[in-house]
């Protein structure tokens, strides 16, 4: 009782350090100290530290995986981020991801880096091979546009999650690729993949991952830290999936197609997509023949944010 009295405290002193630190809006000076911010893509003023410094929130570099009939921590309502390649699929709990955010894994022989961000609410898995260099990821401490900045500890260059790349150091301007991945209750991942491993709860960190330290910010109307571009054609904390296809990128309000007895079909470009999405909020895009795409749900303030001038269905 009384660890998780101090880790209450604890989160609480987080949480103000953070509103006072947006309150005064100052870019994040002395962290920046600790990347390559040389060949820098955006203006380096507009990192803002986000209260934990760097690897202050600790990344899983050894993951422990179990099997789902093993996975009594995890309730079927429960939210995990499915990933499948080749033939082996593995679920990442939100509840875990929330406190570590990044994930440093190998599937099928493929490294790969699951990375989750609670402020947007995205998830993207990313390949984590470069020229034949394997990067190792890690939480810098910074935010960008209220988004996830992850470093590589092979650099310490910096790259904000929803660029999909690099913005800064060594790798600035490299992109690299994106896996499909899927935001999905537990009950129906482990329905679609029976052989599926779980990341567990065997972190090596001291975390109590049944509490969801951002439960009272996602019933909020507003997003905790500055942002650059503000669209107001949806609330900023509405709920979208978003999808780029040859440089044209558009977002789909989930309370807008979820419930439909057939998916949403679509054209952009050249490529004619089916947007899936369901009462609990989940959503995926496929290509005609159902295939997984790599698109990406988040609030909107954050897709709007990356994607200035972006499509948006219904419009």
């Amino acid at each position: 009782m009384r660890f998780y009295k101090y880790a209450m405290i604890a989160e609480f002193l987080v949480a103000l350090g953070m509103f006072l630190f947006v309150s005064l809006g100052e870019p994040a000076f002395a962290q920046l100290d600790e990347f390559d911010i040389t060949n820098s893509l955006i203006d380096v003023n507009d990192f803002i530290g986000g209260g934990p410094e760097k690897d202050g929130i600790p990344f899983i570099d050894e993951p422990v995986f179990v099997s789902a009939k093993k996975a009594d921590f995890l309730k079927d309502d429960d939210n995990v981020i499915g990933v499948s390649i080749g033939k082996e699929a593995r679920a990442y709990p939100l509840k875990i991801l929330n406190w570590h955010e990044v994930v440093n894994d190998v599937i099928a022989g493929m490294p790969i880096a699951v990375t989750w961000c609670p402020l947007t609410k995205s998830a993207v898995v990313f390949e984590r091979e470069i020229d034949n260099e394997v990067l190792t990821f890690g939480v810098s401490g910074l935010l960008y546009n209220s988004n996830l900045v992850f470093y590589d500890r092979n650099s310490n260059s910096l790259w904000p999650q929803l660029a999909l790349g690099a913005v800064t150091g060594k790798f600035s301007s490299q992109n690299i690729p994106v896996i499909p991945s899927r935001v999905v209750t537990w009950r129906q991942w482990k329905k679609e993949h029976h052989q599926t491993l779980l990341l567990s709860g065997k972190t090596g960190f001291p975390r109590d991952y049944s509490r969801d330290p951002y439960a009272e910010y996602h019933r909020s109307e507003h997003a905790m830290f500055p942002l650059k571009h503000a669209d107001t054609r949806l609330p900023p904390k509405t709920l979208v999936i978003g999808i780029e296809v040859e440089g044209i990128a558009k977002a789909y309000s989930i309370d807008l197609i979820k419930n439909k007895s057939k998916p949403v079909e679509d054209t952009i470009g050249l490529l004619k997509i089916k947007i899936f999405a369901g009462s609990d909020n989940t959503a995926y895009i496929t290509d005609e023949e159902d295939d997984l795409l790599p698109a990406v749900t988040m609030y909107w303030f954050a897709w709007s944010s990356f994607n200035r001038g972006t499509l948006l269905y219904g419009e």
